[in-house]
């Protein structure tokens, strides 16, 4: 039923938690696909020695974890592909609740569930499952969607692009959000059924040029052919809540002001605070609490304000 796809890139001390993880579930159905992207610290062969078997395992240059998914879908035998990062792991009953979903709704496209960044619960209630016809509407200026808790039916991959190599930053919800506008309607489990080790997560926005980020891909022109007039407001939020984290260079700061003063309308309290000079993202950037101030402005103004 399920193809986990896990790319795997020198994150040898926590990749056999997260496998270990899938092996442990309630619903057994799957397989696991593995692809080594180039690591250099034992992580591949950590893998084979401890798994051999019982896993798919990919060995490629590195080529980014786009292409690394890319390949484990390509790879892959299962209607459902489900993803999973090799620094996080499932509550023991992730698949068996994506496949009640599965089983109850008809022809689901996607579904996922929230995750915690604290101990996964050893039992849970049944959880609260959400049909959402209209996700942009539903979401605000959250994705909800992640890279651990995600499963998408495999004919998006086979009729759309999937992951984009070009992109750096946001290549995954890229995805969710043309997956979300290809299958109309999606699903969400409201129960956190996976573990985000927000630790062990090398991502920093200093190493990212906003150009090749999922802000610029998102305000092209027809890049959600099937959106519902949603698509916009929740562009414009998500636009001025999340584009200033890469302003730690003047090049960035013109390129996120440029894709604020040309793409989003209204929302005056927050469109203001991009027209500060770059020696005040400066400041907001190397202060130790600036982006949180900042981010929790802006999420105020987001729930309370322009709701």
């Amino acid at each position: 039923m399920f193809s986990v796809i896990i790319p795997l890139y020198n994150k040898k001390q926590y990749v056999s938690r997260s496998i270990e993880s899938v092996f442990n579930q309630s619903f057994t159905d799957f397989e696991i696909i593995v692809v080594d992207d180039g690591s250099t610290d034992g992580g591949g062969e950590l893998v084979l020695n401890q798994f051999d078997n019982r896993i798919q395992y990919i060995k490629q240059e590195k080529k980014g974890v786009s292409v690394a998914r890319n390949t484990g879908i390509a790879s892959a035998k299962n209607r459902y592909i489900a993803f999973l990062d090799a620094d996080d792991y499932w509550h023991p009953q992730f698949l068996f609740w994506m496949k009640e979903v599965i089983e109850k709704y008809e022809d689901v496209g996607m579904v996922g569930s929230t995750y915690t960044l604290e101990k996964l619960e050893d039992s849970i209630q049944e959880p609260e499952i959400w049909e959402m016809d209209d996700y942009f509407s539903k979401a605000i200026y959250n994705t909800r969607f992640t890279g651990s808790s995600t499963i998408i039916r495999k004919d998006f991959f086979e009729n759309n692009e999937g992951f984009k190599s070009h992109l750096t930053k946001g290549e995954d919800v890229d995805v969710w959000f043309r997956a979300v506008s290809w299958f109309k309607t999606v699903y969400y489990v409201n129960l956190p059924l996976m573990f985000y080790d927000i630790k062990a997560s090398s991502s920093s926005a200093v190493n990212y040029h906003l150009k090749r980020t999922v802000f610029c891909e998102m305000v092209a022109s027809g890049y959600l052919p099937k959106s519902k007039d949603s698509w916009d407001p929740f562009k414009m939020k998500y636009l001025l809540l999340n584009n200033w984290l890469f302003f730690h260079s003047f090049e960035n700061f013109e390129i996120g002001k440029s894709l604020i003063m040309d793409h989003v309308r209204g929302h005056f309290l927050m469109r203001v605070v991009y027209h500060f000079p770059f020696n005040f993202w400066r400041l907001v950037m190397n202060w130790p609490y600036g982006k949180s101030l900042l981010r929790s402005y802006f999420k105020f103004c987001v729930r309370y304000i322009y709701t």
